[in-house]
């Protein structure tokens, strides 16, 4: 069935766009959404007009429910739009609550009794908004209450840093970790540099039977090649010149507990020789030393160097290869797991703001967006390390500029400053984020000879937002 054309309310593009106007200007008021592009501009004007056209002169019962449904669609747009850019759902419902005060705002100077009708159509799209935000709420309550049943039913406890993950790909890995708990098989981490490999091996330690035990750990690609065997072995009293004692490696260190290999893959042939004989006969000998030693540990070895390739390179050997791939796991990359990097990065401001003894800060959404777009070919230890970063240079929030700024550097990373102002500090001096902030706009208002909307929008702000720095740094637009 069609339902039949409904007349327009008495506007005019002009006095539609008044309203979008008026909407925008409510929005910039709110943090959440100081940052807003040309395309959700068309996009919420596109909205309204077609909110107004189905709901003209009708009273909210009286309306079919198929004229609004072009109205839901491009809602949907929207929402879907302002996800990918890291705005929640609930963030996305205050539109809908800025657009009313955006309606009264423009019914204050322009009397519209017409008009005023929208109001309780303008609830609906905030109650569909907010059902939509409590629906994927609990979507994410309850994936996180099965992952931590799961681990509890196989009594694994978690760290805080992997309490945060969330993802579909990390739950897997917990499973497969639950799965060995009970037994010392040897397990092989595979995955990129800063992934957390570290952390789940002491994960897989601290849930076994050998808790109470020591958990030792060597990095064998840090350790220079004349000295890991004694690293790993220990050595006798007069061993070599300078071993003045006999000393323990790292295997009789973590007699009874958990021995973690990290970057396995850069071991020497030689040295993968005699690890392996260790792994077989579970005895070592000492650097200098005749006597066999019994040792009782669990390996757990990681490498971010594809094993299987390195094998067929004929830089690792096959025999030791397949000893440590009895229980292979495969830690994801941050990339491959988005849903987790926001929830670390709240995790690390609070961790950095309690270590530092700093107010808590909180993400912007243009820091989220940044973020969630951003490869991180150094994973988690990457994000770590730029979130530490931004919450020491952070006044309070978080933005895309912060992350996006090297401390010592007068310019954000993205934009190319070529000339620096002419009383910017030298590099002996300390550079404040005030400097930073005034240099970045200066840069970017002459890239954009000058236009403040395109200003605004290459640095990611608002042209409120930029009207305000330029007036606290002085600098004429």
């Amino acid at each position: 069935m069609t339902s039949q054309k409904l007349p327009h309310y008495p506007l005019d593009d002009t006095q539609r766009q008044a309203i979008v106007s008026c909407w925008l200007k409510q929005l910039s008021r709110s943090p959440h959404f100081a940052s807003t592009t040309p395309q959700f501009h068309e996009t919420s004007h596109q909205f309204l007009s077609n909110v107004l056209h189905a709901t003209a002169n009708k009273s909210y019962p009286s309306v079919d429910t198929e004229a609004l449904s072009e109205s839901f669609s491009i809602w949907h747009t929207i929402l879907s739009d302002l996800r990918k850019k890291g705005f929640t759902t609930r963030d996305s419902a205050l539109l809908i609550f800025s657009l009313k005060s955006g309606i009264a705002d423009y019914l204050n100077a322009n009397p519209n009794p017409a008009l005023a009708k929208i109001t309780p159509f303008l609830d609906l799209f905030a109650r569909l908004t907010f059902e939509i935000y409590s629906a994927e709420h609990d979507d994410i309550v309850q994936q996180q209450s099965d992952q931590i049943a799961y681990l509890q039913d196989h009594k694994l406890t978690l760290s805080s840093t992997l309490l945060a993950s969330q993802s579909p790909t990390m739950a897997t890995v917990y499973k497969a970790i639950g799965l060995i708990l009970e037994n010392d098989v040897t397990v092989l981490l595979q995955g990129e540099s800063g992934t957390g490999k570290d952390v789940l091996a002491r994960l897989i330690h601290s849930n076994s039977s050998r808790k109470g035990k020591p958990f030792i750990t060597i990095n064998c690609g840090a350790i220079p090649k004349d000295l890991i065997e004694s690293e790993l072995f220990g050595h006798e009293k007069g061993a070599f010149t300078g071993a003045e004692a006999k000393r323990l490696g790292k295997f009789e260190l973590a007699n009874g507990g958990t021995l973690f290999l990290d970057e396995i893959g850069e071991l020497s042939l030689d040295l993968q020789v005699k690890l392996l004989r260790v792994i077989q006969n579970r005895t070592i000998e000492r650097l200098g030393g005749s006597q066999s030693v019994p040792v009782d540990v669990r390996i757990v070895a990681a490498t971010h160097i594809d094993l299987d390739a390195a094998v067929h390179a004929k830089t690792f050997r096959l025999d030791l290869f397949y000893r440590l791939n009895v229980y292979p796991i495969l830690v994801p990359a941050l990339r491959n797991r988005n849903e987790d990097i926001i929830p670390l990065a709240n995790f690390f401001i609070k961790l950095y703001c309690d270590q530092f003894k700093l107010p808590l800060k909180s993400l912007g959404n243009d820091a989220k967006a940044y973020l969630l777009n951003y490869a991180f070919p150094g994973n988690i230890r990457e994000l770590e390390n730029l979130i530490q970063r931004a919450v020491i240079m952070s006044p309070s929030t978080i933005t895309a500029l912060i992350l996006q700024t090297k401390p010592g550097e007068s310019r954000p990373i993205p934009l190319a400053l070529s000339e620096p102002r002419a009383d910017a500090p030298s590099s002996s001096e300390i550079v404040t984020l005030a400097d930073l902030e005034s240099a970045a706009i200066q840069a970017a208002l002459k890239k954009k000879s000058g236009n403040v909307k395109q200003t605004a929008d290459a640095l990611g702000i608002s042209r409120t937002t930029l009207y305000n720095k330029a007036k606290r740094y002085e600098i004429p637009l």
